[in-house]
């Protein structure tokens, strides 16, 4: 009898099943890694205008520490925002400034001497959202980039009045403290004391963000960048009748607002998140597993 005992057998294909299970395993494992690297760095949003608390000289929140409990390679960030008005505000009453970078004693005298100093950002347009992103790297691979060395301190200012933009002594910087400190982490022989007490200080933070345009921290990976959140940061400006005269400046000429570079720059798109890669991952395994 032909086929006589043969009985038909389910066949489970256990051996793709197992690599496959492996496969889901591994891709979770390196998605958590991810994440954790993710929020090794800080980015920082500074609304520099007068309004801001942390220009106020009772405190100390304009010393900022970046670059602290960071993996080698992974820098911080920060976001200086200008000011924003609605229209209709009268342009004689909008806050408008040049920052510099400067040196321990041009900050501490609100006096800029260097005849060619480092503009870090132009605050000249009130009724456009303008921010300039500033990655603190210790290298750059274009020539007159801004660096960041570990261990150095990095002073910005902003001596403009509102009589005058390009003032570069006293100005705002002596009457409204407009001015911040970036401390940047660390000296090799801080390293290792750093890397010990990690735990302490990565429970060490700056207020998160309020509606008084505090100083924040927020994880983000330095390969994405994210459009800073725009809050109102100052009195709502009375709407005037009087028409605001066009000001025509040898930059309002340029296509770009600011110089782009790779440590300054604007900053759109959105970031891709941990949990966005999981699922996406997790949905083609499945897909898999189904299709045996």
């Amino acid at each position: 009898m032909v086929g006589q005992g043969i009985r038909p057998m389910l066949e489970i294909p256990c051996a793709k099943v197992t690599s496959c299970l492996t496969l889901v395993l591994l891709i979770c494992f390196e998605t958590v890694l991810l994440s954790t690297v993710s929020d090794c760095t800080k980015s920082f949003y500074v609304h520099w205008n007068t309004t801001n608390p942390i220009f106020r000289i009772d405190n100390t929140d304009h010393i900022i520490d970046v670059n602290k409990g960071n993996i080698p390679f992974e820098y911080d960030q920060v976001n200086i925002i200008c000011p924003t008005y609605t229209p209709g505000t009268h342009e004689e009453d909008a806050e408008k400034y040049i920052i510099y970078n400067v040196s321990k004693e041009e900050y501490d005298s609100c006096r800029i001497t260097n005849p060619n100093p480092r503009i870090i950002a132009i605050c000249d347009k009130p009724y456009k959202l303008m921010y300039f992103t500033i990655t603190f790297r210790s290298f750059t691979p274009q020539p007159g980039g801004l660096e960041f060395q570990p261990g150095q301190d990095y002073y910005f200012i902003s001596t403009s009045s509102k009589e005058d933009l390009h003032r570069r002594i006293g100005g705002r910087c002596s009457t409204n403290n407009m001015k911040v400190v970036f401390k940047v982490c660390c000296r090799p022989d801080e390293a290792s004391a750093s890397s010990n007490s990690s735990g302490r200080e990565s429970s060490t933070s700056i207020s998160s963000i309020g509606t008084s345009g505090m100083v924040t921290k927020n994880p983000l990976h330095t390969s994405q960048t994210t459009v800073p959140p725009f809050i109102q940061t100052r009195p709502t400006q009375p709407a005037y009748s009087k028409t605001t005269t066009k000001k025509t400046r040898v930059y309002d000429k340029h296509p770009n607002e600011v110089v782009k570079n790779e440590e300054l720059t604007y900053s759109y798109g959105r970031q891709i998140t941990p949990s966005t890669l999981l699922l996406f991952y997790s949905s083609i395994i499945l897909g898999l597993l189904v299709g045996l």
